[in-house]
């Protein structure tokens, strides 16, 4: 068999180069271009609290360096579903970004069934930006100062005890603590963090999850006794604070995020600039302060690893609810 003339062979090389530049030139086009007009960022709760100011601290420094500026538009309503929805719904060009926190992308997946968006079809994670733990409080009046001292009474006075939830995601935080420290007491929901944490301060509830800025004032004040956090190392805002994992409920993690997110399709070398730039920005000291100030650790990841963090999450709720039957009304 007569080998192909080199000259052919040449001739398909080049037609092969023509079409991989073809292919890619547009995309490094996007990169340099984007953004060349104002970006808009969701964020699926009200001004002033703390994943607005979370967002205010990131958009200032990145309309520094993307030389546009950064429109802030705050959705709040349903379990941050209206703003999620509308970037899961957005055109994937890069102007339209999600800042939210984690139950919105691997609680409510889980807990609504009839939930507008998936959020591992219809988004993309850019990166996890920050990180909160959920922080245990005991009633003073609950004759234990530790863990291993707790799990004890529960189990020597098993539905007797009160347990204020505030949302599905403590629901489901406390949940995992019965399932994995074997103990069982009763579920009473408040409409917020702070109600949980005063009704367990008053003695209401003898213990609550609620958000490490939530239980500050009231356990340093010593109303209440923070027993451990939920993070799976402690917590470096804390640290005084064991976890529960050390503390006697071997395997327990769970963390709060806050994650950039963009709609699905959104071309790769666009996210790619987004992450990078988003890493920069949370690396800056001043950005770190001010982040630690409003009680969020700094954290940061790729898109690959954001990915798989949202997906193992959001799986481990989904074990969690089928195993202990858990309904929510």
């Amino acid at each position: 068999m007569r080998s192909a003339p080199r000259s052919g062979i040449a001739r398909v090389l080049r037609q092969l180069l023509f079409l991989a530049l073809t292919f890619l030139l547009p995309q490094a086009a996007n990169a340099q271009a984007w953004p060349a007009r104002p970006v808009r960022m969701v964020v699926p709760s009200s001004p002033g609290g703390g994943l607005d100011s979370l967002a205010r601290i990131l958009t200032a420094r990145l309309t520094e360096i993307w030389g546009q500026p950064i429109v802030l538009d705050n959705k709040p309503g349903a379990n941050f579903i209206i703003g999620t929805d509308a970037v899961a719904k957005a055109s994937p060009d890069g102007y339209t970004l999600l800042y939210v926190p984690s139950p919105a992308l691997t609680t409510n997946p889980v807990v609504i069934s009839d939930l507008p968006y998936n959020p591992l079809r219809d988004l993309i994670p850019i990166s996890v930006l920050t990180r909160s733990p959920f922080v245990l409080l005991v009633n003073n009046d609950v004759p234990v100062k530790t863990i291993p001292e707790l799990l004890v009474y529960l189990r020597a006075n098993p539905g007797k005890l009160n347990h204020g939830s505030n949302s599905a995601s403590t629901r489901l935080v406390s949940e995992l603590f019965k399932s994995l420290a074997k103990v069982e007491y009763v579920e009473i929901n408040y409409k917020g963090g702070a109600q949980s944490a005063m009704s367990t301060a008053s003695g209401e509830t003898q213990l609550s999850f609620v958000d490490a800025a939530t239980s500050t004032a009231l356990s340093q004040a010593g109303r209440v006794r923070a027993m451990a956090v939920t993070t799976p190392q402690r917590y470096k805002l804390r640290p005084d604070i064991p976890t529960l994992d050390e503390a006697g409920v071997p395997g327990y993690a769970s963390t709060g995020w806050t994650v950039v997110m963009a709609p699905a399709k959104t071309p790769a070398d666009i996210i790619s600039k987004i992450n990078a730039d988003l890493l920069r920005v949370i690396a800056l000291p001043d950005v770190t302060q001010r982040i630690e100030a409003v009680g969020n650790e700094v954290l940061g990841s790729s898109p690959e690893e954001s990915l798989q963090m949202l997906r193992g999450e959001t799986e481990k709720w989904a074990r969690l609810v089928k195993e202990r039957n858990i309904r929510f009304q």
